[in-house]
């Protein structure tokens, strides 16, 4: 009996994709032969970043090896399955480059991807930037069915496989038991993108240095995904805390109790804590420990902002609910459908039969595949051999002829 041990390697970019990386790589067990790489790029995590990255998983502690993209199928040769955690762009590139490469079309490797955290709304864009993978995971069963409908679709210019899987840094069995201990601590869980208006997020700022004010046994804090000039999987235009300096500057806040975090989320979402959002993965997260969780609907409910997957949960209230600490109770058939299903979905099995595959017969890559890969490695090497003056104008220039 072959008793050797399936080998994976995850493939990261940036701090929210190690998290992923490290946590799935951690679920699946030591009987994977387990590696996590990163891939140099601007969205480097920080010393600060990976560790909290990489807190409770078998990474803990170990920095992983950062190597060019260039670099990365020598470096992956063996590995049965490559899990790119990673943005579109590399994940594209890198699933282009291990294609690319496989000697007489036959890939040695199984290519799989995943997003972290909230997913949807499914969107063909990220199918197309893993179009070459042979599966791709999605976390809930709302998500499977939104991303095997958009795969139909697209036909070869998708993955070839759906997987559903717990999010792998989610551990409650069954559904979670509600924290009895009351508030002590009330966490904003801050996001990039959403929401994007400088006055909404200066809104959200004096909102909760309302909360703090009608609630001083409660500490109120904002959790940031980075401080001011730390990479982050998405640009943040109007970092909180730097708004926070300037509402005290401008005089409309004369002073405040409201304190800022970055690190680890998992070291806040204590017991008496209750987590505010608009729609971070957080929330998640705080739902899984039984905390008390606010999806905010002040901006609206809608896929622009990221949490429409949260409607019809018992969750949605507004600023004026956080300040009258009053929090919704997730309801069971939502929390089944979303995120929180059996964990026997769990994609083990199917991902050591890719492996098994890798290493027997292998993935005969069809034409149209190979044609895709190397239309994908030429721009790759345009994106990355020009300036970005020049890229921007060649961008341009495409762009006025598709009108014609």
């Amino acid at each position: 009996m072959n008793t050797t041990r399936p080998v994976i390697t995850a493939v990261a970019d940036s701090d929210s994709y190690l998290k992923l990386a490290c946590a799935t790589l951690e679920k699946l067990g030591p009987g994977w032969d387990r590696k996590v790489l990163l891939v140099r790029s601007p969205l480097l995590p920080t010393t600060e970043q990976l560790g909290a990255a990489t807190l409770g998983t078998f990474m803990e502690g170990i920095n992983p090896r950062i190597l060019p993209m260039g670099a990365l199928p020598q470096a992956l040769r063996g590995s049965g399955v490559v899990f790119a955690a990673a943005t579109g762009p590399i994940v594209q590139e890198l699933f282009a480059r291990i294609t690319a490469a496989a000697p007489d079309g036959i890939r040695r490797s199984a290519l799989v991807s995943a997003l972290p955290g909230v997913a949807l709304p499914a969107t063909k864009k990220a199918m197309r930037f893993r179009s070459l993978a042979d599966a791709f995971i999605t976390h809930s069963h709302a998500e499977a069915e939104a991303f095997s409908g958009l795969c139909a679709e697209l036909g070869t210019a998708a993955p070839e496989r759906i997987l559903v899987a717990k999010l792998p840094f989610l551990h409650s069995r069954g559904f979670p038991a509600p924290d009895p201990a009351p508030v002590t601590r009330l966490v904003f869980a801050a996001q990039a993108k959403v929401p994007s208006a400088k006055a909404e997020r200066e809104q959200l700022l004096l909102a909760l240095d309302r909360a703090s004010r009608l609630n001083p046994q409660v500490e109120v804090l904002v959790k940031v995904r980075a401080w001011p000039g730390e990479p982050q999987t998405h640009l943040e235009p109007f970092p909180y805390d730097e708004l926070h300096d300037e509402l005290l500057r401008s005089g409309r806040l004369a002073s405040s109790r409201v304190r800022f975090r970055a690190g680890s989320m998992a070291a806040l979402l204590t017991p008496g804590t209750a987590l505010a959002t608009v729609s971070s993965t957080a929330a998640l997260e705080s739902l899984d420990r039984g905390l008390r969780t606010l999806i905010l609907s002040d901006f609206g409910v809608n896929q622009r902002l990221l949490n429409a997957v949260f409607e019809g949960s018992g969750l949605l209230g507004t600023l004026d609910d956080a300040a009258a600490m009053d929090f919704g109770r997730p309801g069971t058939a939502w929390l089944r459908e979303n995120y929180f299903h059996a964990a026997d979905v769990e994609p083990e099995a199917a991902l050591r039969s890719l492996a098994l595959r890798a290493a027997g017969s292998g993935f005969r890559i069809a034409p149209e595949r190979i044609a895709l890969a190397a239309g994908i490695s030429r721009k790759a090497k345009v994106r990355t051999a020009l300036p970005r003056p020049a890229l921007r104008a060649v961008r341009r220039l495409r762009r006025m002829l598709q009108g014609i």
